[in-house]
Order: C-alpha cells, then sequence, then structure tokens
C-alpha cells in the first residue's frame, strides 16, 4: 500500500474523489478485484500487527515492581491505624 489510510473524520466528497483516481471505475470489476486485493492486505497487515504486539504483551513482565502480593493497601491501613493511637 502506498499511504496510511484514514478512517476518521473522512469527507464523503473526498474518499470518492480518492478512490476515482485509484481505480478504474470504468471497469467495475476489476476496480473491486483491485480494491479487495488491497483491502485483504491491509486486513492481513493488521493482524501481524495484532499478532506482534500480543506476543510483546505475553512475552513477560517488563516492569521493575515487586510481584509481591502481600503489599498494598494493608500497609496503608497499618500506618493509618497506628497514627491514630
Amino acid at each position: 500500500m502506498a499511504g496510511s489510510i484514514e478512517y476518521l473524520n473522512v469527507d464523503p466528497n473526498v474518499a470518492a474523489s480518492h478512490f476515482q483516481q485509484n481505480f478504474d471505475l470504468n471497469r467495475p470489476d476489476q476496480a473491486m478485484s483491485s480494491y479487495q486485493k488491497q483491502m485483504h492486505q491491509h486486513t492481513q497487515k493488521q493482524f501481524e500487527n495484532a499478532t506482534a504486539s500480543s506476543r510483546r504483551r505475553s512475552s513477560g513482565p517488563v516492569s521493575s515492581m515487586p510481584n509481591d502480593s502481600s503489599r498494598g493497601s494493608v500497609d496503608s491501613d497499618l500506618s493509618m491505624n497506628s497514627s491514630r493511637s
């Protein structure tokens, strides 16, 4: 694909003009086939990007935060109780 596609806030007249410039409307079967191929390639790329992103997220923790579930609001509760005494 030559450029990026923007889906939001696209003027329908601009979209129609863009389509007419990129596809031969005198040959609707060929225009439809070309458009389908382009959309298929776009969808494949989106799935590849999503898969790569998912693999990065599932490859393990990246954070340096300790994985200690005993810490948290218990400490703040204890400090609040000790300050009330």
